[in-house]
């Protein structure tokens, strides 16, 4: 799982990062009690979900319990699926000796998890908490299975002891704020100097080209700390201006945000953006040529690339809406080349999630 996820269970439960810590590495050096510490997770944390809602569940196994939980809708059709799944595969971990369980199963396994843990803390942890997307883990230098077992048995103890799980979102770290008459945006810290690129404002983008010339908005420390005026430093704009100018830097500080988010889980990977969507460029991506039996309907689009020497995938700019300076790039033609890359990126990657469709909902079951 991310950093970022460990970030977000420790400020709920500290014991409950260190068990996901702990079992991450145990994946790797005993799939079976990796598969079966899994189930026992999700377990309690559907009977802290039970408690929270003031369920009736003392005399009821695991499976009965979620069986209760999914008739009254308080888990979701995916999360009822992930826990059907960790459940089933921590039952054969426990009671099918002959069953060998594989690094691959366990992983799997966690994968599950995840979407269990994403749930929960959205649902009742952390709701104004976005948690970011399943990080497969890598093996690392673990202790030997027993001293990590004996840790995790001890962490166990601990989780099952604790009350309801529940944190307050983390507070912000806040830079200033930037006002636009009454209204205001707090600017996150790690924004304080940003570069703001005019093409990240569509609605703005000659406005704020003006105001570089100006030296008025070429980065975020340069605006003003109140925006009603900020038209007055160039010809021929509005107030108009200054209040459409507050709305779109509203959005950007929400997509850089979210940004920031998805480089820290992908670390490593290089991603092109559009606005605050995003596609991995693999390999085979990268490779892809800029052709129109690649990228059909985009004619006018793909030659104006070629006269700027792009003719594959992995010479565009990481930042797409840059291309929209050339002749021929307007922001529809853009989103069909973006949403164009997506595709071919889904169909170039493998897939990660086995079909789970055959997997029905047992009515009872340990």
């Amino acid at each position: 799982m991310s950093e970022i996820l460990q970030e977000i269970l420790h400020e709920i439960n500290p014991d409950l990062a260190k068990l996901t810590r702990d079992v991450e590495q145990l994946l790797f050096v005993s799939p079976r009690a990796a598969v079966q510490t899994t189930r026992t997770m999700a377990e309690t944390l559907m009977r802290q979900v039970a408690d929270m809602e003031d369920m009736d569940y003392a005399y009821l196994n695991f499976g009965e319990v979620q069986k209760k939980l999914y008739d009254e809708e308080i888990i979701t059709e995916t999360t009822n699926t992930a826990l059907h799944f960790v459940r089933q595969q921590g039952n054969v971990a426990s009671h099918d000796g002959s069953r060998k369980i594989f690094i691959r199963d366990a992983l799997t396994c966690w994968e599950y998890q995840h979407l269990i843990l994403t749930w929960f803390i959205e649902a009742y942890a952390a709701p104004d908490i976005e948690v970011p997307e399943y990080v497969e883990p890598a093996p690392t230098n673990a202790p030997n299975s027993e001293s990590l077992l004996a840790q995790i048995e001890g962490l166990m103890q601990a989780v099952t002891q604790k009350k309801p799980l529940h944190v307050e979102a983390a507070p912000q770290k806040v830079s200033r704020k930037i006002f636009y008459n009454e209204q205001f945006i707090d600017v996150p810290d790690f924004l304080r100097d940003a570069f703001l690129l005019p093409q990240r404002f569509p609605k703005s983008t000659t406005f704020l080209i003006r105001l570089n010339g100006e030296q008025q908005a070429r980065i975020m420390s340069e605006l003003p700390h109140q925006l009603a005026g900020l038209h007055h430093h160039v010809k021929r704009f509005k107030e108009a201006n200054d209040a459409i100018f507050f709305e779109e830097l509203a959005r950007y500080i929400d997509e850089e945000k979210k940004r920031k988010a998805l480089i820290e889980q992908y670390r490593g990977e290089v991603l092109f953006f559009y606005k605050s969507d995003f596609v991995i460029l693999t390999e085979s991506l990268g490779n892809l040529a800029l052709t129109k039996e690649n990228f059909p309907g985009q004619t006018s689009l793909l030659k104006s690339l070629h006269e700027q020497g792009f003719h594959h995938v992995k010479d565009l700019p990481k930042e797409l809406v840059l291309l929209g300076k050339y002749r021929n790039v307007g922001e529809t033609a853009l989103l069909n080349l973006f949403n164009q890359l997506k595709g071919k990126g889904m169909e170039f990657a493998a897939p990660t999630m086995p079909n789970v469709e055959h997997l029905g909902h047992e009515t009872a079951g340990t």
